[in-house]
């Protein structure tokens, strides 16, 4: 398989001395790979198929060393960068200010969306429902024209940043999708580019937003606070807190 970046057509007929050094170098590959889990930091295509670095190294006697050396380079860029980041993400916001956010965004905003196929009932969702002064369970259910979909629901936590970040338990390309309050919209970001994972093709998290005018009151606490999802993601809030009071 091709390195991160790259795609098998690359490789069916590399265009340069840097794109086959990646191409049939595992070594290079797994230094491309080390970096790919890096959080906070999204790494896309361009990273890799750098244009610039390639042609450098095309016109050096040993591309592949070249690579190597230029690579490295990037890698240490991407790693303060994500600790950069982390200096935001990680630690929590203040209580104060979540709670305050929450008692305007809390709710749940409805709105209908029209599908290739003209299928009735087709709507964006987005319930926000206060777990705790600093938490907040999102289910949030998007529909496409395209007849895809996205579905996302768990914990989001306030965090330095003055937004709510979603709780992934993935161990590994963890989902980080922020959602934020601009004037009276309620959007999403996603630093990462793990939150694909929640979504069919074509589709995004963060290619909607909602409106507070939008917003209803939440009528079926009861229900919701049964449902499954809603316990699990309940669960690993609680567990995740236990755990951090636990450490020293």
């Amino acid at each position: 398989m091709p390195v991160p970046g790259l795609t098998p057509a690359d490789c069916q007929a590399p265009t340069s001395a840097s794109v086959q050094a990646l191409c049939t170098d595992p070594s290079l590959g797994q230094l491309i790979d080390s970096v790919q889990d890096v959080p906070y930091v999204r790494l896309g295509r361009a990273w890799t198929v750098d244009e610039a670095m390639f042609q450098r190294c095309d016109a050096t006697l040993d591309a592949r060393a070249c690579l190597d050396r230029e690579y490295r380079v990037k890698i240490k860029a991407v790693q303060a960068e994500s600790a950069k980041r982390a200096m935001a993400y990680a630690p929590d916001g203040s209580k104060a200010d979540a709670k305050a956010l929450l008692a305007r965004i809390a709710g749940i905003y409805r709105h209908p969306v029209k599908t290739a196929d003209g299928a009735p009932g087709a709507e964006d969702v987005l319930q926000v429902t206060p777990v705790a002064d600093g938490a907040a369970y999102l289910d949030m259910r998007l529909s496409f024209h395209n007849g895809q979909s996205c579905t996302l629901t768990g914990v989001a936590e306030y965090k330095k940043i003055g937004s709510f970040v979603f709780q992934d338990p993935a161990p590994t390309q963890r989902c980080m999708l922020t959602m934020t309050l601009s004037g009276d919209e309620v959007g999403f970001s996603d630093p990462t580019g793990a939150c694909a994972k929640f979504c069919g093709e074509y589709a995004s998290l963060t290619a909607e937003t909602f409106v507070l005018k939008q917003k209803k009151k939440l009528r079926t606490l009861p229900a919701l606070q049964q449902s499954p999802a809603y316990q699990e993601a309940l669960q690993a809030y609680q567990a995740r807190h236990a755990t951090a009071k636990a450490t020293p």
